[in-house]
Formats: C-alpha cells, structure tokens, sequence
C-alpha cells in the first residue's frame, strides 16, 4: 500500500469550476476526434472507470489545463508504485541506528 499519494484535484471540480455541465465536457472531448458518452465523462469522475492518456488530454485541453499536469488513475498508480520502490531502496541503504 502506498505510503504517499501525489495531490490530485478533482476532475468535477475543475468541470464545476469552468461552469461545463457534463455534457458539454463530452461534446468538448469529442470536438477533438475522441469518442466518448457522457456517461463515461461521469464515470471518470466518480472513478467508477479508467480512460487512456489520449482521452485526459483532450478533457484537460476542454478544461483549459495544462495536459501534461492531468494524469488518468493508471498514471498515478504508477508513479506511487515508482515512489514507492524507490524509498523501499532508501531504506535498504540506510544504516541501522
């Protein structure tokens, strides 16, 4: 289990905060050639479902965010896992005391 979470910020909030229903957030994403429902856009955001990196982009580019700040859950779990490993090694290093 990890013992450190990067912050996140969510995903409804920064849709909340552009005043983008739903709906609109989908069409958005698929103005950029994604195919997408809004049911999945909800899914997402509740963490019910996983998407691919293709998809954050063009939901961070609807959002106005920086693309390379959005991670999809997977992402994240990966980095932790990394984070992990490596104070895991730190702590093999370290001298008893």
């Amino acid at each position: 289990m990890p013992r450190w979470i990067p912050p996140q910020v969510s995903l409804r909030a920064f849709r909340e905060w552009r005043g983008l229903t739903l709906e609109e957030l989908a069409e958005g994403i698929r103005s950029h050639g994604i195919a997408i429902s809004t049911q999945h856009v909800n899914n997402v955001e509740l963490g019910y479902k996983q998407t691919t990196a293709v998809v954050m982009d063009a939901w961070a580019r609807v959002l106005g965010l920086n693309a390379g700040l959005v991670r999809c859950d997977r992402e994240i779990r990966q980095y932790v896992n990394a984070v992990d490993q490596d104070r895991e090694q730190a702590a093999v290093l370290e001298p008893a005391a």
